[in-house]
Parts: structure tokens; sequence; C-alpha cells
């Protein structure tokens, strides 16, 4: 009882602070203090600028060796995968439009790792994992956007738009770029001037901050009423199902490392990211569905990234 009640202390400490954060950007927002122009500067501030310099130092103040770890990635496509495809069994039988259904299924699997992933990964488990972290967001985006855009296309019949020009749009992403630019510095053991670090940390410092005070000036509370019960069911699969999926195949099928183990499943219990409403909009699909999930996954993650952060602590 005494283990159970000091790790369900822990767990609080972390989670507290991350969700305390972003609604203070929420209350911001309802005062005005920050309007929807601010609030997109702060996203792209910290998408651009804070979270890859945090990905970047985090990679290349460990070496290679001991943040990379080749199962880890099958585990991560394994996974989305598998998580996919039950997801578009599930679906199936949902009745409603197929634009609305489109979104339920990218939903379901688009995690928002690096605006609420990192802080809480970082919190728990130090730079370590965090590095370990940033690798696995650098393998899955790729993969998560290119799933995301065939689901989009597929179920709202947009036929129109190029791969190569997805693919460019991945090569220019700054979270894949300071990742890749982060294991080459790493692997090569090239050193940085104390001058430029320093640069790099007070933009890294800033990153967490601006990203969950985003994440709450962002939210816009419509929709959700009258969609409860899909928007239930995309949380449960989101925020339960696919994280244990992670974990099970972490241990049964890869047999990894606890630490690893512990990162992929937290990971993968994260809300719905932010990106997946801006893509939703870009490819036609149920954008008012994909707002309505994002906030409602991440009010109900302040509770479900506190059960998996337990679980993980006593086991």
């Amino acid at each position: 009882m005494d283990r159970l009640f000091k790790s369900t202390l822990e767990v609080l400490n972390i989670t507290f602070p991350i969700f305390a954060i972003v609604a203070i950007g929420y209350f911001m927002r309802r005062k005005k203090i920050l309007d929807e122009k601010a609030t997109e500067a702060l996203n792209k501030l910290a998408y651009n600028l804070g979270l890859p310099s945090l990905i970047f130092i985090s990679i290349i103040s460990n070496k290679l060796e001991d943040i990379f770890n080749l199962k880890v990635i099958e585990a991560i496509y394994s996974t989305v995968v598998l998580f996919t495809g039950m997801s578009m069994l599930v679906f199936v039988f949902v009745k409603t439009d197929r634009r609305t259904r489109g979104a339920m299924i990218v939903s379901s699997f688009r995690c928002n790792m690096a605006f609420i992933g990192f802080p809480i990964i970082l919190s728990a488990y130090g730079t370590l994992a965090m590095a370990k972290a940033s690798l696995v967001v650098a393998f899955l985006t790729p993969v998560n956007v290119i799933f995301s855009v065939l689901i989009f296309r597929f179920f709202s019949g947009e036929k129109d738009g190029s791969l190569s020009k997805l693919f460019l749009g991945l090569a220019r992403d700054p979270l894949i770029i300071a990742a890749v630019s982060g294991i080459v510095f790493s692997y090569f053991n090239l050193r940085i001037p104390d001058s430029i670090m320093s640069v790099f940390d007070i933009l890294s410092g800033m990153a967490m901050a601006i990203a969950l005070i985003s994440i709450g000036a962002s939210f816009k509370f419509f929709h959700v009423r009258e969609n409860m019960k899909f928007l239930s069911l995309v949380s449960l699969l989101k925020l339960m199902v696919l994280p244990l999926v992670g974990l099970l195949l972490c241990i049964f099928v890869f047999r990894i490392n606890k630490l690893d183990r512990d990162v992929v499943c937290l990971l993968f219990s994260m809300p719905v990211a932010v990106t997946t409403f801006i893509m939703g909009v870009e490819h036609n699909s149920d954008y008012d569905f994909i707002s309505s999930s994002l906030i409602f996954s991440t009010i109900v993650s302040a509770f479900t990234i506190s059960m998996w952060l337990l679980v993980l602590k006593l086991f």
C-alpha cells in the first residue's frame, strides 16, 4: 500500500504541472490575453524552434548506441500497422458519413507525442528517455503522415495531390530535421561550440511551456456534446487500446527493456495531435470532429496518462 501511495504521488507530481500549464493556456485565451493569431504564432514558435532544439540537444547529449534500439523501431511500426487495421475494422460498422469515418480512424492513432509526450517523458524519466522519445518521433512521423493522408483521401474521395509534395513536406519537417541532425552529430561525435549550445539550451528551455500553453489556448468547445458517443469511442481506442497494444508487443513479442517499453507505451498514450486538425482541413475531412476529438482526448488524457504512469511504475 505504501508503494502504491508513493507511486501515485510521484505520478501526480509529474502530470499535474503539465496539465496545469495547458489549463493556463486555455484561460489566457478565455481572458483574451491570447487571440487566435497569437496562439498560431506560439504553435509555430514551439514547432519550428523550441521542440527541434530540445530534440537536437537531447540526442547529442547521449551516445547513439545508448538511445537507438532497432527492436523499438520494429515495435512502433508493428503497433501502428496492427492498430490502424483494427481501427478501420471497428469504424466500418459506425453509421456516419465517410468523411467523419476517416476523421475517426486518423484521430484514433495520431498522437501528440511532441507537445505533450515530450514534457511527460522528460519529467518522468529524464534526458536519456527524452532522447529515446525523440528517435521514436523521428521514425514514426513519416509513417503517421503517410497513413493519415491516404486515409483522409480515401474517405473524402480526394484524388488530387502529389505524393512527391508529401515527401518533400516530410523532408522539411523541423522535428525530423532536428532528429536526423542529432543522430549525425551523435554518431560522428561532432562537437558544437559552447556559445551555440547555449542558444539551443535557451530555445529548448522555452519549448515545453510554449507548447503546453498553445495546446490550451487552441481549445474551442464546440461540436462536442452532439458527438459524445463517437468521441468516447475514439478516446477509448486512442488512450487505452493503442498504448496497450504497444505495451504488449514490447513485452511479449519484441522483449524490449523497461525504459524503452515505458517510453513507447507513454508516447502511444498521448491525446490526438494538433497537426491532425490541420491535415484534416487540407484534405477535406470532418475537421469539426477532429477538433472535438483533440479537446476531448486531451482532457481525458489527464487521467489516463496518470494511470499509465502508475501502471508502468508499479510493474
